[in-house]
């Protein structure tokens, strides 16, 4: 009967050894757990704003969580990309870009409006995977970016004051030389005047920069404070309609356009390592292009279609 007892008690005592080691494992075993959680939340974390170059539209399922693209934009110039009173975004380049995100189902749009130079800054850290700023092409930032196909197909004019008689002897590009104009820094006409003092030395156009809005840059000229300015057409023919300034527009000529810059054309500029959304873009682009909602968006802003063609 002692040895019954006694056998219980030893039995007692190594099973509440055994549940005591098993909660005691438990317990420790909890904490490695909880931190490779922590661990994979904070990797989920860097994939989602790490590049989408390997995203795949066809891989993309129904039930699969879109991927966040953040664009870039400095809310100028008017109309390509504006604040309106409504403190809402918009312009030409805001209704394209949102038209050809709404073909990319696999892809959530976000744009952010920032000072123009810190476009640039965001796309170099890809906090930004897109500018939206009707950009054009040189190979400064060839070398640091991605381009998609052509948005939207520039022409342009040199704008005068209409008292002004440098406006009638101007037919190329030299005629401008040893003029005073005003250009906001980075944008594809500002592009353009540089090309041209770097291969003209000799021959070079005064240029002042500016962040100054367009409106005032144009009444800048009308009052005589500077010579020319320089810019799209489509967009000096918006500005004329609303404010009727007292100035002439000339031409420049398409070919000139070509001879500064490698294309007359406005681009989409993307973060590099991000090539499989470059191709995606411009795949929507094309059906946008090619289903007239382009030309429709450019109708609503100019009056006139500046689609580039891909015949």
């Amino acid at each position: 009967m002692k040895r019954d007892r006694l056998k219980k008690a030893i039995v007692g005592v190594l099973g509440a050894a055994t549940i005591l080691g098993a909660l005691s494992g438990c317990s420790n075993s909890q904490k490695p757990a909880e931190t490779t959680t922590a661990k994979a939340s904070e990797e989920s974390k860097k994939e989602e704003t790490s590049s989408v170059a390997a995203q795949s539209g066809s891989e993309t399922t129904a039930a699969a969580e879109p991927v966040t693209i953040y664009a870039a934009t400095g809310g100028s110039p008017k109309p390509f990309t504006f604040v309106d009173s409504s403190n809402q975004l918009t312009g030409h380049n805001i209704e394209l870009i949102k038209a050809i995100f709404d073909r990319l189902p696999q892809y959530k749009l976000e744009i952010e409006v920032t000072d123009f130079p810190s476009i640039f800054a965001g796309l170099d850290s890809d906090r930004y995977q897109i500018g939206v700023n009707n950009f054009a092409k040189n190979e400064k930032r060839k070398e640091k970016y991605l381009f998609t196909d052509p948005i939207f197909a520039n022409e342009y004019v040199a704008i005068f004051a209409k008292d002004n008689k440098k406006a009638e002897s101007i037919n190329t590009w030299e005629d401008l030389s040893g003029l005073k104009t005003i250009s906001q820094s980075g944008i594809n006409i500002t592009t353009a005047l540089e090309n041209y003092n770097a291969a003209n030395p000799q021959k070079a156009i005064n240029i002042e920069y500016s962040d100054e809005d367009l409106v005032l840059q144009i009444q800048d000229v009308e009052a005589g404070k500077y010579d020319f300015v320089l810019m799209d057409k489509p967009m000096f023919e918006y500005y004329e309609k609303e404010f009727n300034f007292n100035v002439t527009g000339v031409s420049i000529s398409s070919d000139v356009a070509k001879d500064l810059m490698e294309e007359p054309y406005s681009y989409l500029i993307v973060s590099k390592g991000n090539e499989k959304l470059v191709e995606d873009l411009n795949q929507a682009l094309k059906e946008v292009i090619e289903d007239g909602t382009s030309k429709e968006i450019n109708l609503k802003w100019f009056g006139s279609d500046y689609s580039p063609s891909y015949k």
